[in-house]
């Protein structure tokens, strides 16, 4: 499909093709192109691994992002290793078709759900960097599902202390239960995911 609207779309070559990540890198390093269009959500290594390895060994090759995956830590990753562009397979061809003009002239291009998950990290980071290392310790035993009681017992402090220390944390990230804050804590990193 994408080298038909490649040939609709313009004067545009397509040079290559790949399956798998490590196709994809070896057909960029033999052919060089100009631009290149990937997916994150491929075998063997994933499109996060060819852009990281894209954007380190051949700088001026165009990247631009083009996946249907929901993983948003995995979009949010792939944003962070800075494409030039990044288009969700369900948005609609006529945005494809922008983007990959664009990325081609020089340019970035991201829709608006790329560049919403861009500013929720950030709004993510902004709002961690105003907790004290004790809150932070408090927020990850929160996300451990610890009672006040149990983390009081492990850093030595009393109970209400604890209580001060979680009402600080709620109201400084502007979340009022501990399934919010769970979440926000995997996301930052405070806490492993368990699969």
């Amino acid at each position: 499909m994408l080298g038909i609207v490649l040939a609709r779309e313009g004067p545009y070559e397509m040079v290559g093709e790949a399956g798998t990540g490590f196709e994809a890198l070896k057909v960029c390093r033999k052919v060089k192109p100009q631009l290149v269009v990937l997916d994150l959500i491929l075998p063997e290594l994933n499109g996060l691994e060819v852009l990281r390895a894209l954007r380190a060994e051949m700088r001026e090759v165009r990247c631009m992002v083009y996946s249907g995956t929901l993983d948003r830590r995995l979009i949010v990753e792939a944003l962070q290793a800075r494409p030039h562009g990044f288009v969700h397979k369900s948005d609609p061809l006529k945005i494809f078709c922008e983007a990959l003009r664009a990325v081609t002239e020089g340019c970035s291009y991201f829709t608006p759900f790329a560049t919403k998950l861009m500013d929720d990290e950030r709004h993510l980071h902004t709002a961690a960097s105003h907790l004290t290392d004790r809150e932070r310790a408090i927020l990850q035993m929160i996300a451990e599902g610890m009672s006040n009681k149990e983390m009081a017992e492990r850093i030595s402090i009393a109970p209400k202390t604890v209580e001060h220390h979680r009402a600080q944390v709620m109201q400084k990230l502007g979340m009022h239960d501990v399934a919010t804050l769970t979440r926000y804590a995997v996301r930052m990193g405070l806490v492993p995911v368990e699969v």
